[in-house]
């Protein structure tokens, strides 16, 4: 490697680093095209939901590729359906996890409606889609939220532009995530606290690295 070469791009980088970054306080999320590159940074308190299929490497080798782009079809189907039936939207769509976005609005909190949707998802999950399916090919997921400020913003890729979410609630919500096993929702103590009593007394405390951690097990709305 050449000097020359670590000197460009060392230039390159201190452009970023001087660079005057001008934060935009914004009341729910844009549209990605109106996201524009530069400078400007959309700062939105909101609630983040990472999803999660459990053990989905495994299930690959077991079913195959085609099989599980069908699955991968019908998880992001009604991941879409729950995540719409709140108010919610979907942010970034990576292998088989989803990062969704709530913000308070007319309908309610963002955790609050956050969490009914991770509930919906577990339940879509249980009572349409694995009914559907061979025992081998039943799925499940991990949900993980937190509530807080996110700033959004469009970085610069080989091909063209995408748009990244950097925030520790990003962080601890894919943490959560990560923690969670199969019909369970992890969450912090922002997103409890926009909770009404009922979802409330379904909430157990969770030891993670960050303190006032809740987790409901066994997640999925009663039918009648």
């Amino acid at each position: 490697m050449k000097q020359s070469q670590i000197d460009q791009l060392k230039n390159q980088l201190k452009q970023i680093l001087d660079q005057n970054i001008n934060v935009i306080n914004q009341d729910g999320f844009l549209d990605k095209n109106q996201i524009p590159s530069g400078s400007k940074v959309y700062n939105i308190e909101a609630s983040l939901m990472f999803v999660d299929i459990r053990s989905s490497t495994v299930l690959t080798d077991s079913i195959g590729r085609k099989n599980m782009v069908k699955i991968y079809k019908m998880f992001t189907s009604l991941c879409k359906k729950a995540i719409n039936d709140y108010n919610g939207s979907i942010l970034q769509i990576v292998g088989d996890g989803i990062l969704c976005g709530f913000t308070n609005d007319s309908t309610g909190n963002s955790g609050q409606r956050a969490v009914d949707a991770a509930l919906t998802i577990h339940t879509y999950i249980a009572e349409s889609m694995n009914s559907l399916l061979n025992k081998d090919w039943k799925i499940g997921c991990g949900i993980g939220i937190r509530t807080g400020h996110v700033y959004v913003t469009r970085l610069m890729t080989d091909n063209g532009s995408e748009v990244a979410y950097p925030s520790d609630i990003t962080n601890y919500a894919s943490k959560f995530c990560s923690k969670a096993k199969e019909e369970q929702i992890i969450l912090d103590s922002k997103t409890y606290e926009h909770l009404d009593q009922h979802h409330k007394d379904f909430c157990e405390n969770f030891t993670t690295d960050l303190s006032n951690t809740y987790i409901i097990k066994e997640a999925t709305w009663e039918i009648k």
